[in-house]
């Protein structure tokens, strides 16, 4: 999985790309119809964590920033600025922030929202998602597209 995230920051940085959006934390899976489901590395919550993180390493340790995306409970594709996604905090922890906390750890430096809504307001404009999990739980330091 590292060597995977080398050689595509090999490939960003060669073709002069300073951001890879990617690698892909979500969605994990739970809509097989999802849509998306190509993109990400499984179904499991800690498995998804452990590629995301070395995947991230190696892209950055090529002088690339990762984008991982996309932040959070991306699980439909079709349809997405319609979908109003109802969780709770626990599985939030559990399952779907997991892999990010991962990410976060292995030193990432961007973050892309998803396009659905979560517990009412938009991923990106979400206080609880940005701004108390992803900004002050997991201490990420980096930008948001």
């Amino acid at each position: 999985m590292r060597r995977r995230g080398v050689a595509m920051g090999e490939e960003f940085r060669g073709k002069g790309i300073d951001v890879q959006l990617g690698p892909v934390a979500g969605p994990l899976g739970r809509v097989p119809a999802g849509g998306r489901n190509w993109e990400g590395f499984a179904a499991d919550p800690y498995l998804t964590g452990v590629a995301i993180a070395e995947t991230v390493e190696g892209i950055q340790s090529r002088g690339v920033i990762a984008c991982a995306k996309h932040y959070i409970l991306n699980e439909q594709e079709h349809y997405r600025s319609s979908i109003d996604v109802r969780i709770d905090d626990r599985t939030m922890h559990e399952v779907y922030l997991w892999p990010f906390a991962d990410a976060v750890r292995a030193g990432l430096g961007a973050v892309m929202c998803s396009y659905n809504k979560i517990n009412g307001s938009w991923s990106c404009e979400n206080e609880w998602t940005t701004n108390y999990l992803l900004k002050n739980e997991l201490s990420f330091q980096g930008f948001g597209k």
